[in-house]
């Protein structure tokens, strides 16, 4: 094992399994644990290791006589500069390499600082086998990530091995049954973020009552694998895990709920809840926002997944309630009925959401509502327009008669002044009236500027390209929604 010098780091080398991260704070982890009490090197030294006074001295004494026949070697470096050298290795070298040296070596490349913020990624090519030995020799591990299934025996292990588990995130189409999630949590009781997937819970609701053991989690991301009608019983959650501030249910459709569980977690979560993914109304057509009232001093991020039952009643429930949420720093939000679209700029005036840094508006909005967006929410670092037009006929109108939209002046002319913007995304719309020419000038802080599904002229999207060097385009213009193929809806 070579030492490095203080100016030439060691050569790190990635594993197609691993993602390595090397800045390891030794007081602090990426979910905000505190670990200042916990010693440099981890318990399993004292099975091999004495730090007994006499004891040092003794070694102090040998390690000296050895100096004097055979110079300094890496074993005489202190425990501290070795964990440092350590920790430029790679996650696999740490495995095979480091921990076959010697016990000491074994010891110190499995001390907990080491270990804080690695992710174990378990892809598609990776075998089970060689998972389970990388739990065994990693009881440190904190963060697991599945991109393929995996059969039970898989999860043992992982309960078995890892009892610092803090972070879970298993595969879209896992499923994780009753007792198996039981056995799980009852060895990963640390687990502060989990993302799993509704499966488990669409076989049996109870499925919950095992999450909900989890007394220190954090963040809980249910994603559905279809549209279902199952109902999420929030009150097991809001009682079992007393500490959520993040909580994700479903990801296009949204998965149900009752209203009065709703009711029931929010306020007895108000002092608590920073992040929420959830559907606009619950399974009797009510909407949620409103309730969210009680906590709007520390929601940060909502995400409303729309729901087209929503009646025109809730609808002006929920815009009315979102301008009231005035510590929200990043916000999703559409509207589908056509009767309220009036309401939405009223959302932004004022200054309302001006701690706004992130706004996805999807479906029916107007030009004022941008304009109000620009002048109102200054901090705004990105902004995501799906589907916006004066009209959502246009969207489908020929492209020969979309001169009418070029001489409206339309709003996309006030992003112009959105000189704090970072990204910038569009998603099913009509470009061909987005001034790419002075972008150059204007929107100096942009970096990315990105297309789903849009009609424009490329040309201009070519030449912004090569105006903006620093500025990454992803996606490209095309008439995808505005040629002749639709005139037969005409």
């Amino acid at each position: 094992m070579a030492t490095r010098s203080p100016t030439t780091p060691l050569k790190i080398s990635e594993d197609a399994d691993t993602v390595f991260n090397s800045s390891v704070s030794p007081t602090s982890t990426a979910d905000g644990d505190n670990i200042s009490g916990v010693p440099l090197v981890s318990d399993l030294e004292l099975n091999d290791r004495r730090h007994s006074e006499g004891d040092s001295r003794l070694r102090a004494a040998s390690s000296a006589s050895k100096l004097d026949c055979r110079g300094t070697t890496v074993d005489d470096l202190p425990d501290e500069l070795m964990l440092e050298i350590f920790s430029y290795v790679s996650f696999s070298e740490n495995i095979k390499v480091l921990q076959n040296v010697c016990t000491r070596w074994r010891i110190l490349a499995q001390d907990a600082h080491l270990w804080l913020h690695e992710k174990y990624i378990v892809r598609q090519e990776t075998s089970e086998e060689e998972a389970v030995a990388t739990f065994s020799a990693v009881p440190q591990l904190r963060t697991v990530i599945l991109e393929k299934k995996v059969s039970p025996g898989f999860f043992q292990a992982l309960s078995r091995s890892c009892p610092h588990l803090t972070t879970l995130k298993t595969d879209l189409w896992q499923m994780l049954t009753c007792l198996e999630a039981d056995n799980l949590f009852a060895g990963c009781r640390k687990i502060r973020t989990l993302s799993i997937s509704d499966k488990g819970v669409r076989a049996n609701v109870r499925f919950l009552d095992a999450v909900a053991r989890l007394a220190d989690l954090r963040v809980l991301h249910i994603r559905e694998t279809e549209v279902a009608e199952k109902v999420i019983p929030l009150r097991i959650i809001a009682d079992g895990c007393p500490h959520l501030s993040d909580l994700g249910l479903g990801d296009m459709y949204g998965l149900c709920y009752q209203y009065q569980d709703a009711e029931y977690f929010i306020s007895s979560h108000k002092c608590v809840l920073k992040s929420l993914r959830i559907r606009w109304t619950s399974v009797n057509g009510r909407s949620i926002v409103p309730l969210l009232l009680v906590c709007a001093d520390v929601l940060e991020h909502l995400e409303l997944i729309i729901n087209h039952k929503i009646s025109v009643e809730e609808a002006t429930k929920t815009l009315t309630a979102l301008g009231k949420l005035h510590n929200l720093r990043r916000l999703h939000f559409g509207v589908t009925i056509w009767e309220v679209r009036h309401l939405v700029p009223a959302v932004f005036e004022n200054g309302r959401l001006q701690k706004l840094q992130h706004l996805q508006l999807s479906c029916i909005v107007q030009d004022e509502t941008v304009r109000t967006v620009t002048q109102h929410c200054p901090d705004l670092r990105e902004l995501e327009l799906l589907s916006c037009a004066d009209h959502t006929d246009a969207l489908f109108e020929p492209l020969h008669r979309l001169k009418k939209l070029e001489t409206l002046k339309p709003y996309v002319d006030c992003i112009l002044e959105m000189s704090e913007l970072r990204r910038l995304f569009f998603k099913y719309c009509i470009c061909y009236a987005i001034p790419f020419e002075k972008f150059p000038g204007r929107l100096v802080n942009l970096r990315e500027l990105e297309f789903d599904y849009c009609d424009g002229d490329q040309g201009a999207l070519d030449r912004i390209s090569a105006q903006m060097p620093d500025l990454r385009v992803e996606g490209s213009l095309g008439a995808q929604m505005t040629d002749d193929s639709h005139d037969e809806y005409e």
